[in-house]
């Protein structure tokens, strides 16, 4: 069986007329089950827009393979590794390479209207081991109604070779409303 997940996010703010978040977030995968329902493979698109970091775009594309660990109705956590292709323009220089992609993601349901999950991934250049990023993230959600939810998480990118001028971290606090299409 397969199984497509998707999410798009986008933020701004501003702190006294100063712009302080700006960015677009977005993701695609298809999962397709290994006949022990645990193991599965994937495609997955990534894109990135992030004003702050001076990230005009980066496009990750890749397949792989994953494992659910934890498969239960409420609960589940998964890893996946695979190779991927880094388009990105950062600080006004374009590249492209080839990526490693660890990752690993937490979900818990907490009632049928809250839930709470936790996700960590590693995208590692091959070809250049001080070029790596880090992401992070851990939230909880809570519906309102069918389609409007409330969510708030704690997002952190660590880039080892960010854009120049730019720090390597970038932690954001973000509550946001929601709305399921």
């Amino acid at each position: 069986e397969g199984f497509s997940s998707y999410s798009e996010m986008g933020y701004y703010g501003e702190i006294e007329s100063t712009t302080s978040t700006e960015s677009l977030h977005g993701f695609a995968q298809y999962n397709r089950s290994f006949p022990n329902d645990l193991a599965f493979g994937y495609a997955r698109v990534d894109a990135l827009h992030d004003g702050i970091a001076d990230v005009d775009y980066r496009l990750t594309l890749g397949p792989g393979a994953g494992y659910s660990f934890i498969k239960r109705e409420k609960t589940t956590l998964s890893i996946e590794v695979g190779p991927s292709y880094v388009f990105e323009k950062q600080g006004g220089i374009e590249t492209s390479y080839g990526a490693l992609r660890l990752a690993e993601r937490f979900d818990r349901t907490l009632s049928e209207r809250a839930r709470i999950w936790q996700s960590l991934e590693l995208l590692h250049q091959v070809d250049d081991l001080d070029n790596f990023i880090i992401n992070a993230e851990i939230g909880i959600e809570a519906d309102f109604t069918k389609k409007l939810t409330l969510r708030a998480f704690i997002q952190d990118t660590y880039d080892n070779a960010p854009a120049l001028g730019r720090t390597e971290n970038d932690l954001k606090l973000v509550t946001a409303i929601g709305y399921k299409f």
